[in-house]
């Protein structure tokens, strides 16, 4: 056991190198890259997919995403704000600080961007899936944009990290849009059928 422990020692302090290496060479960018893609890019969107499962949005806690999910608008400036900009506002403070309320601001944030996307709400009319294409459309082609802009006016790139994970996230989400879409349009409503080629049964012309 002690022998084991010899040999697995030197790949234990060499996995550790790296990681240090890796850590101090990116001045901790790999790090808050990593911590900001899982929290806003795979957390966030797991946490409203199983609200959606479990029927959470039942919950008066939880109403005001329920309707702040229906301003889009409203939840464009929010992931602009949140998302990006508080990134980059919130590193002027001291670190220990700055990137704590970041990652605060983050999670508020991204629960807002993904809510029109993923939320689904028994006792609410579901957006058209245009609405939803076109909010989606305005805030990739602003996330890459201001990555780009930044990419700029650093001279190295600390956020292609999160602009790689977020583009991922996103051709993702698309393709997922596009297959719901193309499966709602599959479905055939029968009594809105009938009603346009011949008047239904028990209902009255207005």
């Amino acid at each position: 056991m002690f022998q084991s422990t010899l040999r697995s020692s030197p790949v234990i302090v060499a996995v550790g190198a790296v990681g240090m290496i890796a850590f101090f060479f990116t001045n901790g960018f790999f790090i808050e890259n990593f911590i900001r893609s899982l929290i806003a890019f795979v957390l966030v969107p797991l946490a409203i997919i199983f609200a959606n499962s479990k029927h959470l949005w039942f919950s008066h806690q939880l109403r005001w995403m329920v309707h702040l999910s229906r301003k889009l608008l409203l939840s464009t400036f929010i992931f602009i704000g949140g998302v990006l900009l508080s990134y980059e506002l919130l590193t002027m403070i001291p670190y220990s600080v700055g990137f704590i309320l970041h990652l605060c601001v983050l999670i508020i944030s991204s629960l807002i961007y993904w809510a029109p996307l993923l939320l689904k709400c028994p006792f609410r009319k579901p957006r058209e899936y245009s609405d939803r294409m076109a909010y989606f459309s305005i805030t990739s082609a602003v996330f890459f944009i201001y990555h780009q802009g930044a990419f700029l006016y650093y001279d190295a790139t600390p956020t292609l990290g999160f602009m790689i994970a977020g583009l991922t996230a996103m051709l993702i989400t698309l393709l997922y849009l596009f297959i719901i879409w193309h499966q709602s349009e599959k479905h055939i409503d029968s009594p809105t059928v009938e009603g346009y080629i011949r008047s239904i049964p028990g209902r009255k012309n207005s």
